[in-house]
């Protein structure tokens, strides 16, 4: 132990000139080990949004297939009244008949 002691104290100016010889050594480390861990941020943050969008769309489909059944169910039950088949078609599904104008209003969010 007592010969590192007298190791550094002899070199110690040697030490000290290679580190201020070199100091854009340890700032460019600093900067890059920042920058890695601000994109390691975003990342995740961006993991999160899509994992809730992903949520999000597996609901959507859920609502529509059970959506679908029911339509189905519905033209199934209604076969012998056509009226009412083309009213549903029309009214759920948005069909329209031959030289009908069908007009679709987006809505803004």
């Amino acid at each position: 132990m007592h010969r590192k002691l007298k190791f550094l104290r002899k070199n110690r100016g040697k030490f000290l000139a290679f580190f201020f010889k070199n100091w854009w050594v340890a700032l460019f480390s600093a900067l890059a080990f920042a920058l890695y861990f601000q994109a390691s941020q975003r990342k995740d943050q961006l993991a999160f949004s899509l994992e809730k969008r992903v949520v999000a769309l597996k609901k959507g489909r859920e609502r529509a297939l059970k959506e679908k059944e029911e339509l189905e169910l519905r033209i199934q039950s209604e076969e012998e009244d056509i009226e009412l088949t083309i009213l549903t078609l029309k009214k759920k599904l948005g069909m329209v008949e031959e030289g009908e104008t069908k007009v679709i209003f987006i809505k803004r969010t």
